[in-house]
C-alpha cells in the first residue's frame, strides 16, 4: 500500500533531481570555459549533448514532480513573463549559429555566446527578482 507520504517524498525526491540535474548541465560548461581561457579549442558538440541533457531531463523531472505534488500553478507576473521570454530568446540565439553550421559556413561560438548568456542571466535575474518580491509581498500583513 502506497501512503501519501511515500508518494510525496517520492515526488520530491524527483523534484530534487531536476535541479541537481540543471545544475550539473549548466556547470558542464565550466572545463570548456577553463579549456577556451588556457588558449584550446574544444568541440562544443563533445559538451553540449551533457548540457541539454542535464537541462531537458531536470526541467522535465521537475515539472511531473510539480504535477505529482499537486502544486497548483502559479499566477504569472509580467516580470515573471519577461525573464522566461529572455530565457527563451537567449536560447533561440544559436538558431543562426546552428544554421550556419549545417550549411558548412565559418561560425565562432564566441559571436553568439555573450547574447545567449545575456538572454540566460538577465531572464534568471528577473525571475530571482519576481520571487523575492512576491515573497515579500506574501510575508506583509494585509491592511484593511
Amino acid at each position: 500500500m502506497v501512503t501519501n507520504q511515500k508518494f510525496y517524498s517520492g515526488s520530491l525526491m524527483r523534484y530534487r533531481l531536476g535541479n541537481a540535474l540543471i545544475a550539473v548541465g549548466v556547470l558542464t560548461w565550466l572545463p570548456f570555459i577553463v579549456l577556451r581561457i588556457v588558449g584550446e579549442k574544444p568541440s562544443l558538440f563533445l559538451y553540449l549533448p551533457f548540457h541539454l541533457l542535464g537541462i531537458l531531463v531536470g526541467s522535465r523531472l521537475r515539472t511531473s514532480a510539480r504535477k505529482e505534488m499537486g502544486t497548483p500553478p502559479v499566477k504569472k507576473s509580467p516580470l515573471q513573463l519577461l525573464g522566461r521570454g529572455m530565457i527563451v530568446l537567449g536560447i533561440l540565439v544559436w538558431t543562426p549559429y546552428f544554421y550556419l553550421k549545417a550549411v558548412q559556413q565559418s561560425v565562432e561560438v564566441m559571436d553568439y555566446l555573450p547574447y545567449h548568456l545575456t538572454g540566460l542571466l538577465g531572464g534568471i535575474t528577473l525571475l530571482a527578482i519576481n520571487h523575492f518580491i512576491s515573497r515579500k509581498n506574501a510575508n506583509q500583513p494585509k491592511s484593511q
